[in-house]
């Protein structure tokens, strides 16, 4: 358990990476189509018939991710390598996509007729107020943000974030309780077949539980929140076979053993939640299969020289947070 444990935690901290970029439109996955040179050099992305999205738009979500991981990891973060891509160039790369999704889905958006209402406009106006009155002269007058590039970059975002929920609103995909179900478990483990049947013993003849699990399980955890998909297999059928109250003979999963307790067969409050992001998930999946048919064939021009010159680590950190605004006028 314990290795596996650090296992999640690693996938966590990848999945934190992604949440953290995409915190406020979780659904914008998309990719450049065309490079060009011949645009103004605070211009970094058009397509027909749409709003230019410029530099400075870029520069407001990177100050978004340098304070939210530099609070978390420190400023050495973008010294670290993803893969083969070191981690600033990682980091850039999502926002560039995110970007030209945002473009992508507001040609679309323009095509099936969806704009913003009146109230949503207000919101746009008040998000803008927002955030520009948070800024300093300084922070205005080095990137260039106005009210007027505020408004086109909160618009473009809100509109994206109506044709992604009128889209996935239509889709028809189940979760079956079952496939949602969360329960909780508490274990013991050993990485020896001979301690973990002298465990197994000792709780048969009347030991508690809990004494003999902080006295095996090296890092003194014993309790654990599981839902399918997350441990090994024949883990998870032992664990998930188990009714209230019940426990399981000795299980050997990747390598180690285990005995498993299961204190709840259905944490009914947390399977609810987990069915929805399920459902979220599903529906992220299909919208980012669909669009990205559609995203093939649109023309969008890029300026790649404009976006090589702008940096995250040694670019600017706003006084203003965009997606803590976004959020607050238009909800996560």
């Amino acid at each position: 358990m314990k290795r596996r444990k650090k296992t999640i935690v690693i996938i966590a901290v990848f999945l934190v990476v992604a949440l953290l970029i995409t915190g406020y439109i979780r659904f914008f996955n998309g990719k450049p189509v065309y490079f060009t040179m011949g645009m103004k050099d605070d211009e970094l992305i058009k397509t027909t018939g749409q709003k230019v999205t410029y530099t400075c738009e870029a520069e407001i979500l990177m100050s978004d991710v340098k304070k939210e991981y530099e609070e978390m990891f420190g400023s050495s973060i973008w010294k670290e390598n993803v893969g083969d891509a070191d981690f600033e160039s990682y980091i850039k790369d999502q926002i560039k996509s995110k970007l030209m999704r945002v473009k992508a889905m507001n040609a679309k958006a323009k095509e099936k007729g969806v704009v913003l209402g009146r109230d949503e406009k207000d919101s746009v106006s008040k998000a803008v107020d927002a955030y520009y009155n948070g800024l300093s002269e300084t922070q205005i007058s080095n990137t260039g943000i106005t009210k007027k590039k505020l408004s086109d970059m909160f618009t473009e975002f809100a509109i994206a974030k109506k044709l992604y929920s009128d889209i996935t609103s239509e889709m028809d995909i189940e979760v079956s309780a079952d496939e949602a179900r969360v329960i909780d478990i508490q274990y013991i483990v050993s990485d020896s077949e001979e301690e973990i049947n002298k465990a197994y013993n000792l709780v048969n003849s009347g030991s508690s539980f809990f004494a003999v699990a902080k006295e095996c399980n090296a890092d003194g955890e014993y309790e654990y929140e599981l839902k399918r998909g997350e441990m090994d297999s024949t883990f998870e059928k032992a664990a998930f076979d188990l009714a209230t109250g019940e426990m399981s003979k000795v299980v050997k999963a990747e390598g180690r053993y285990y005995i498993i307790r299961c204190t709840s067969d259905n944490d009914k409050a947390k399977t609810e939640v987990n069915k929805t992001a399920i459902l979220e998930k599903r529906k992220l999946e299909k919208f980012n299969a669909d669009f990205e048919k559609y995203e093939a064939g649109l023309y969008m021009e890029f300026n790649n020289n404009a976006w090589k010159k702008l940096s995250i680590r040694d670019g600017y950190t706003l006084d203003s947070c965009f997606e803590d605004i976004f959020n607050t006028y238009f909800g996560k």
